[in-house]
């Protein structure tokens, strides 16, 4: 089954809207529907859905696409994933769409290994070689229930047995090396996670994509997770989110701690929508992954130097995003595996969550820490502490409010802290000193010389303005393909529209959404664009600005005496 088949048997199931209106809160407008962009910070809605079309297109970033693209960018996965998703989420029956190659065969045989894999070493768990782990699970507080609810699992000291029974089940030695399960050395085989507590690490949609494992006699590392593979990368995971996503969605409210065991413990206590950024700083594309079901985040720091290098990052990462980010902080810095385990624990927690402040004042009371604040040097020196933390951010609400915050607390009026803020702005946006006798032929008042350049982009707008009309008649394209029979684009993205309409109109009329599905970013952006756009040229209007483009082709043929053919366009 071809994509533009499966997409319009999918679209028989369920619409567009249905997918995109889960993530996105839309409203009507016109034939369309318009909302704020899940992938870009915006505050005017520039993301538009066309259910005429079947697709989107955001005027603000350029993404566009139909339903899955849409599902695969907000999720980060392969097509297939985008069906399982779609299926899982939807509740609807989707044939399987196999994709044929070889990073895809690769894919799936990963997946497949890890599986199998967690599966094994939960059944470890429950062995009498795992007396040891069991015995350290039951001094951590965790049940029997929770284990299960995490697919806990033991990896033995000697991996000779794991790597026989999944032998057994059609996963060789290979496959578990590629996977990260065991490594080789001396012709011996060996696993980095030998005799340690088995963590299994999902992706969004439940996959086992990597392992973490934590020892449990003392030896270092503590920790120790898969590599980096083609379906993990710790910047783009986050421990338990799938565990999670269902309370994330119900509160809008998630909580983001450092470890697995941190996490754990805050699910047993009630806490479900706890996901754990596996010891990494909080990153733009966990923050990414968390804005489709989250608005607001809540990051239990620690107020060592690291945290507060954490918190600038965080702020950073509000700015660019719009999500509402704060700090949690637990009295004592106890950890939340830590404290819960206490009498009042939970209690305690939950008064710390209630109580969590934004990343602003986080970043403003670790400044202001240690310095002597009734003296000019110090309130010089928090002022350009806290510099560092404004300069760069896109929001300006949020820069303005922290710019009031900084002032309040040195007690200088705000025009004083916004004055020394553009200073500073001003010195970094000085431009650099030009050289007089390296200026441009335009910029010494020759701008009406003609030159190839400007010709070329004559005819890249004609190029462009031509492809705007078929993609606005696509049930004339076939009629009106052939004006452009013998021209050579020089538009790298109006070849790869062109070619695209050409194959895909041998046939049946070509929808936009089929179009943008076979299309490169950039290619895509425009398609999505026109198609959203009112309608600009007629047929006769095509035809008229084909006339134009093959007019400025013979153009600069003449000037510089080659055909397009003997330019090897």
């Amino acid at each position: 089954m071809e994509y533009k088949e499966y997409i319009a048997d999918i679209g028989t199931k369920i619409g567009i809207l249905d997918v995109i209106g889960h993530y996105v809160k839309l409203r009507k407008q016109g034939r369309n529907y318009v909302g704020l962009c899940p992938f870009h910070h915006e505050k005017t809605p520039s993301f538009t859905v066309s259910p005429d079309k079947n697709m989107f297109y955001c005027f603000g970033c350029k993404a566009s696409g139909d339903m899955l693209t849409f599902v695969r960018k907000v999720h980060n996965v392969s097509l297939p994933e985008a069906i399982e998703i779609v299926s899982k989420e939807f509740h609807v029956d989707l044939p399987p769409w196999h994709m044929s190659t070889q990073a895809s065969r690769e894919r799936q045989e990963l997946l497949h290994t890890l599986k199998l894999v967690a599966t094994a070493f939960t059944a470890a768990l429950r062995s009498a070689q795992a007396e040891e782990c069991q015995e350290y699970v039951r001094s951590r507080g965790l049940s029997s229930e929770t284990v299960e609810h995490f697919s806990l699992g033991y990896c033995p000291r000697n991996t000779d047995g794991l790597v026989k029974w999944c032998s057994e089940h059609g996963i060789d030695e290979d496959s578990l090396a590629r996977a990260g399960i065991v490594q080789r050395h001396e012709g011996r085989s060996f696993s980095p996670f030998a005799h340690r507590l088995m963590f299994p690490i999902w992706d969004s949609i439940g996959n086992v994509v990597a392992f973490g494992g934590r020892a449990i006699d003392g030896s270092m590392p503590k920790y120790t997770n898969s590599p980096e593979t083609p379906l993990f990368a710790k910047r783009r995971t986050l421990y338990a989110l799938p565990l999670a996503e269902p309370s994330i969605r119900k509160t809008g409210t998630v909580v983001v701690v450092e470890g697995y065991m941190d996490a754990i413990a805050l699910h047993a206590a009630g806490f479900t929508n706890a996901v754990a950024s596996l010891g990494t700083a909080f990153t733009e594309e966990q923050a990414v992954l968390l804005k489709r079901s989250a608005t607001r985040v809540l990051l239990n720091f620690d107020s060592d130097e690291a945290g507060q290098r954490a918190a600038r990052l965080a702020l950073s990462i509000a700015d660019r995003t719009g999500l509402d980010v704060a700090v949690v902080r637990v009295a004592g810095a106890k950890d939340p595996d830590e404290l819960l385990r206490e009498p009042g624990g939970k209690d305690q927690y939950k008064v710390a969550l209630d109580q969590a402040v934004s990343v602003g004042d986080f970043l403003l009371d670790a400044a202001v820490a240690g310095r002597d604040m009734n003296s000019v040097s110090g309130q010089r020196a928090f002022v350009l502490d806290m510099m560092e933390s404004v300069d760069g951010m896109q929001d300006s609400l949020l820069r303005t409010q922290l710019l009031t915050q900084i002032a309040r607390r040195v007690n200088i009026r705000e025009e004083e802290v916004l004055a020394m803020y553009h200073k500073g702005r001003t010195r970094l946006e000085q431009p650099a000193v030009v050289d007089p006798w390296r200026l441009s032929r335009r910029s010494l008042g020759h701008s009406r010389i003609p030159t190839g350049g400007s010709l070329l982009s004559t005819r890249s707008v004609l190029e462009q303005d031509v492809l705007h009309g078929l993609i606005h008649n696509l049930d004339m394209v076939s009629e009106l393909l052939p004006l452009l029979d013998g021209l050579s684009l020089q538009d790298e993205a109006c070849q790869e529209i062109l070619s695209v309409l050409r194959r895909e109109t041998s046939g049946d009329t070509a929808q936009v959404s089929s179009l943008v599905a076979q299309l490169g970013p950039e290619a895509a952006a425009l398609v999505g664009r026109w198609s959203l756009e009112e309608h600009k040229l007629s047929c006769q209007g095509v035809r008229d600005t084909a006339d134009r483009l093959r007019s400025a082709s013979s153009a600069i043929i003449r000037e510089d005496g080659q055909t397009d053919h003997e330019r090897g366009a």
